[in-house]
């Protein structure tokens, strides 16, 4: 049995921040076998892991596996639940063996085996050896092996749910900062509440942080202020002053995400002049979940510049979230083999500097065409019909080959120019004109052309 030896040997007079280095599942859920190595080429943790892959592959079963690796046993009592249900099919036990790497390059070995049958108790008992190493440093503090975790279920809070208390039955500090991913009902920390009680409690300069990353996550956002009197957290946009409240959906959604986030570094880390530049582990179910195309490619960057010293561990199924990996950081999980389990393919190459198309055409995404699903099947009928001889052919078979001819004859090339592109291009030409006719006696500068098209509700 792997053990948390080295950890019960260490002071607990510090703040232990570490970095996981590799997990290894065995009989979790839906995964037989799968290692899963965080090691970056050049030495040490790499920051960023993506995962990729289709619904029930196993990608949420790997963050819950290090959450509950990472846990402790208070927090441990609050995520389990039914310990069967963590045992694939057909399996008497489940077992999560992970290594982490503390900031000194100090190597430590965890596991964490669960039987068929096991009640809470036996869990425990089973696991106490190694519990009791991680309990120990995570009693002196609850910041030490600082980890948080985020699922699909997270949302914007209730407007009844005050700073730092939960009612979704999640007593442990450690759980609350991973129960969304646990739990469909458990809720977000409101970011109205705790910031209006965080400059209550130590003043407006305390409010940088949450300035600098809203500023940075919500575009065309800017965090004005807050209205002590009406109680809400005020953001300057497109429209002028606007309550976070007020909103659409879409940026509630990210502030309420994001918010959660800056309260729980922000409140564990309140000793530190920037408690963003803390170390930890952050595991992300959907990193671009809700989000425009725009702000999916800026995700990374916002997360990197705002928690640079965080290791990173997501999935997603978006192209354009995983055009931002760099070598070694993106991977598949995909159903391979006989009996169809869920294997781990690392991304050979560099994402980001692949175009989109690239991306979605490798074997990552499994995508056979680019053309459009009605444009494929017409390929697809062509291809059949075409092959049958004019005289075994039907009237019926004969019209329909014509109707899909046309319908590809009709689709754009892929070099093509779209419509909506060839009208602007025509609206630059008639503006251009109209202004030399009118007796302009100097040439129209590109920029001022195009805000003027601009003005004329023209989008690009």
């Amino acid at each position: 049995r792997l053990r948390y030896s080295a950890i019960s040997q260490c002071k607990p007079t510090w703040v232990k921040a570490m970095f996981l280095s590799r997990i290894t599942l065995t009989n979790l859920r839906s995964i037989e076998s799968m290692t899963v190595d965080f090691a970056a080429p050049q030495g040490g943790n790499r920051k960023w892991t993506l995962l990729l892959g289709e619904n029930g592959c196993g990608k949420s079963s790997v963050l819950r596996a290090i959450a509950m690796l990472l846990a402790g046993s208070d927090a441990l009592i609050d995520l389990l639940g039914d310990p069967d249900a963590w045992i694939r099919n057909g399996a008497r036990q489940c077992r999560i063996e992970g290594v982490l790497t503390t900031a000194d390059g100090e190597r430590r070995e965890i596991a964490l085996q669960i039987n068929r049958g096991d009640t809470l108790k036996r869990v425990l008992s089973r696991n106490n050896e190694s519990l009791q190493a991680l309990d120990a440093a995570i009693a002196h503090t609850q910041r030490n092996y600082f980890v948080l975790g985020y699922g699909v279920s997270r949302r914007p809070p209730s407007n009844n749910k005050h700073a730092g208390v939960s009612d979704d039955g999640f007593r442990s500090p450690r759980a609350r900062g991973l129960a969304t991913m646990f739990s469909p009902d458990a809720g977000l920390v409101s970011l109205e509440q705790w910031a209006m009680d965080l400059e209550y409690r130590r003043g407006a300069q305390a409010l940088k942080a949450v300035r600098f990353a809203l500023d940075h996550l919500l575009p065309d956002m800017v965090f004005r202020k807050i209205d002590r009197e009406n109680r809400q957290v005020m953001f300057t946009t497109p429209d002028g002053p606007v309550p976070l409240n007020q909103l659409s959906d879409g940026y509630q959604n990210m502030a309420a995400w994001c918010g959660d986030l800056l309260y729980r570094i922000t409140e564990a880390f309140p000793d530190r002049k920037n408690p963003l530049e803390t170390r930890g582990v952050l595991l992300i179910d959907e990193l671009d979940l809700h989000l425009h195309p725009i702000w999916r490619r800026q995700l990374v960057a916002f997360l990197n510049a705002t928690l640079p010293n965080f290791q990173v561990i997501a999935t997603t199924h978006s192209a354009l979230t995983a055009q931002q990996c760099g070598e070694g950081e993106l991977f598949v999980i995909h159903r391979a083999g006989k009996n169809k389990r869920p294997a781990l393919v690392p991304f050979v190459g560099e994402p980001r500097r692949m175009m989109l198309h690239q991306l979605l055409m490798s074997p990552m995404f499994g995508l056979e065409s680019m053309d459009s699903v009605e444009i494929e099947q017409a390929r697809s009928g062509v291809r059949a019909l075409a092959n049958k001889s004019v005289s075994s052919r039907t009237a019926a078979e004969t019209a329909r080959l014509q109707q899909l001819r046309k319908v590809l004859k009709e689709a754009p090339s892929w070099d093509a120019v779209p419509k909506y592109e060839r009208e602007q291009t025509a609206l630059i030409k008639e503006v251009k004109a109209a202004l030399r006719s009118r007796g302009a006696t100097k040439k129209v500068s590109p920029v001022k052309l195009k805000a003027k098209v601009k003005a004329l509700g023209v989008v690009g």
